[in-house]
C-alpha cells in the first residue's frame, strides 16, 4: 500500500473526493470550497497522477487499498465516497472492499461493465506531443490539436504538463505507466460482494457512456443505487454543470446526514 497525496477542508461528516483518469485534486477545488462549511472534504491524487506516487503497475484493487491507507492515516473512519470515472470505479472497489470505510457512495458518470479503452488514443497522442517545440501553453494546445480534435480533452489533458527546473514543459505524471495499465481503466469492476449502503449514480445527460442502460446489472451490485441525470452535462459532470452537479450531491449528502 502507498500513501496518497491528499488536500482537506472544513469540518463536519467527512466526504472523499476520487478524480478521474489524467484528472487530480485541483479537479474537485470549487466543490470542495462550497461544501467546506458544513463537511470535512478530502480530496485524494489517485496513484500516477497529481502529487502521489507513481507505480509502474498497479490494479483497481490496488489503487483501492492505497486510497485506504491514505484515509487511515488522515484518521478518517467513514466517508461518503465520491468518485468520477476511473475514481468512480476506485470507490466502488472501496465500498465493497473496505465497507467500514464507506458510509455512503456517489459514483459520477460510470458504469461496472467493461467499455471500449478509448483513452488510449488521449494517453498516446499525449505521449506524442512535441514539447520540445512549444514555448507557450497555446502552442501545447494548438499541438494537441492537432492529434486529438476535441477542444475540451486537449484542455483536461494539458493540466499535467508543466514547467521542470530550466523552464521546459514535461509532464508530470507518467504517461507511460498508464499506456501500459489501459486495460486496469477500461475492464469490468472487479466486485466480489454487494455494497448495501446508500449509494447515488450521477450521470451526464449527453455523456457517451450511457450509464442508464447498465442500471439493472448496477443494482444487482449495488442495491440501494438511484440515479440522477444532469441535463447538459458531458462525461465531466461536475465541470459541464457544477451548480447542478452541486445541487444534486448535496441532495445526497444532506439525507445521510440531516
Amino acid at each position: 500500500m502507498a500513501r496518497l497525496y491528499a488536500e482537506t477542508e472544513g469540518s463536519g461528516p467527512d466526504v472523499v473526493f476520487l478524480h478521474g483518469l489524467l484528472g487530480s485534486v485541483e479537479n474537485w477545488k470549487h466543490i470542495q470550497s462550497r461544501l467546506a462549511d458544513r463537511y470535512r472534504v478530502t480530496c485524494i491524487d489517485l496513484p500516477n497522477h497529481g502529487r502521489s506516487p507513481q507505480q509502474p503497475a498497479f490494479t483497481m484493487r490496488s489503487m483501492a487499498d492505497d486510497v485506504a491507507e491514505t484515509l487511515a492515516a488522515a484518521d478518517i473512519k467513514s466517508a461518503a465516497i465520491v468518485g468520477h470515472s476511473l475514481g468512480g470505479k476506485v470507490a466502488m472497489v472501496l465500498a465493497t472492499e473496505y465497507t467500514e470505510l464507506c458510509n455512503a457512495l456517489v459514483v459520477v458518470d460510470m458504469t461496472i461493465k467493461r467499455f471500449a479503452p478509448v483513452h488510449l488514443f488521449v494517453l498516446r497522442a499525449c505521449r506524442d506531443l512535441p514539447l520540445e517545440k512549444c514555448s507557450r501553453r497555446a502552442d501545447l494546445k494548438e499541438q494537441l490539436m492537432h492529434l486529438i480534435a476535441l477542444d475540451q480533452t486537449c484542455d483536461f489533458a494539458l493540466k499535467n504538463v508543466v514547467r521542470d527546473n530550466s523552464g521546459a514543459f514535461t509532464w508530470r505524471i507518467p504517461l507511460d505507466y498508464l499506456i501500459d495499465n489501459a486495460t486496469v481503466v477500461s475492464d469490468a469492476v472487479p466486485l466480489v460482494s454487494p455494497y448495501e449502503g446508500p449509494t447515488a449514480f450521477i450521470l451526464g445527460g449527453d455523456s457517451p457512456f450511457r450509464v442508464w442502460r447498465d442500471a439493472d446489472a448496477i443494482k444487482g451490485w449495488f442495491p440501494t443505487a438511484k440515479f440522477v441525470t444532469v441535463p447538459g452535462a458531458g462525461h465531466l459532470v461536475h465541470t459541464d454543470q457544477p451548480e447542478a452537479f452541486l445541487r444534486e450531491l448535496e441532495t445526497f449528502l444532506s439525507n445521510l446526514n440531516p
